[in-house]
This record gives C-alpha cells, structure tokens and sequence, in this order.
C-alpha cells in the first residue's frame, strides 16, 4: 500500500468490483436461489435511488412511465441482466427480468383508496404470467403507493391478500409474512396452480408520498 498512488488505488478498487460483479453473476446463474438473490439485490438499490427521486417524479404519471423508470434501473447490459416490459409470456406482464435460464415476472400497480386493483396484479402474475416452473419460481407485485403511512397500508394490504388468495389458488396454501429485511416488504408463498411447485412473491411498495412542512423543500 505505501508504494501506490491515488490513481493506482483507485484502478484496484474498479478491478475488485469487477471481480465481485463476475462472482456475482455467476453465483446467481448456477441455480435459481442465486438468481433471487440477485433479484432482490438489484430490486433494493433501483427502489432506494427510485425513492430518493420522488420529488423530482409525479405519482399522477401512468403506470407504464413509472415502471419504464423502474427497468432503467434495474437493467444491467453489462452483466446481461436484462428487463423487458410487455413481452409476451402468456400475456403481457409489466416486467420480465432475465439471466441466464432464469426468469423472474412482475406486476406493477397502483394503490388507490382501495385493494382490489392491487389484487388484481396479484391474480395476473401468479394465475395468468408465471409457470411457476423450476426456471421462473417466483416474481412481484410493485405497488406504487402515496399513502402518508406505507407501513398502514401495506398492513391492510396483508389482512386483504391473506383473506383473497386462496380462492384464486388451485391449491389452497398460502402465507404471507414480513420481510426480515425489510418489514415494508412482504413475502408470500402458495403452490402454483400450473407447476404445482412453490412460488414466492414479493410485495414491494414504492412510496411517493413527499409533502414536507416547509413548501420550498
């Protein structure tokens, strides 16, 4: 270290990050839990810089500019993380996220007063989109909220789900729960109606809600 210069160091750090990235990369294309991770890692970053702009945003835009804005920063070319919106997988979901063989799908919603639209991206990506297949084992419901309390609605979002979901199941499993990580974010599992297999959604809320006190902020 006493012999390197700023310059030096700072190409050692660009080189380690690239190391942790292929690591990364090929941890997640080695199996499915992988590739989750690897889902939720990117998923956390792109909401936090999502949040962070919400001031410079407008909830009034429509669902697809919204989630175009998402994909924009949840895509890795670099990596060959790729998003698509609308492709065609039996129907056209909001979000597709690809890696490897691996696929992840998700809905995009906006909460108004009530639940049932929410639900009904519920009901579309795990009844309609997903396979549910050992290759595409879980997806999301994002749900685009401007509720002063995130934690209140995404509480009665959990009391409507628990209630709701096992009458669209095949199957009549299904549990929902607090992320550990995050207890804004829920995390649901019930038996696909096609694969018969285990599929996991996340409930993840992006909230606009931004009124400070003070007008000029």
């Amino acid at each position: 270290m006493s012999g390197m210069s700023l310059e030096d160091l700072e190409k050692d750090m660009q080189l380690q990050s690239i190391d942790n990235t292929l690591r990364m990369a090929m941890i997640a294309s080695n199996s499915y839990d992988g590739f989750k991770s690897l889902i939720r890692k990117r998923l956390d970053k792109a909401i936090r810089k999502f949040e962070a702009q919400v001031n410079k945003m407008k909830y009034e835009f429509g669902e697809d500019a919204l989630t175009l804005h998402l994909m924009a920063l949840l895509e890795d070319e670099t990596l060959g993380f790729k998003a698509s919106h609308e492709v065609n997988e039996r129907g056209h979901c909001d979000i597709t996220l690809n890696f490897a063989n691996f696929t992840w799908h998700g809905e995009a919603k906006k909460h108004t007063s009530g639940y049932a639209y929410l639900f009904k991206g519920y009901g579309q990506l795990t009844e309609r989109y997903s396979t549910g297949t050992v290759h595409a084992q879980s997806g999301g419901l994002i749900i685009y909220t401007d509720n002063a309390s995130c934690k209140n609605m995404i509480d009665k979002w959990k009391k409507h789900v628990e209630k709701s979901a096992p009458r669209i199941h095949l199957h009549k499993d299904f549990s929902v729960k607090a992320c550990p990580q995050n207890s804004l974010v829920l995390i649901s599992n019930h038996t696909h109606t096609v694969s018969g297999l285990e599929y996991e959604v996340l409930h993840y809320p992006i909230n606009f809600y931004h009124k400070p006190a003070d007008p000029d902020l």
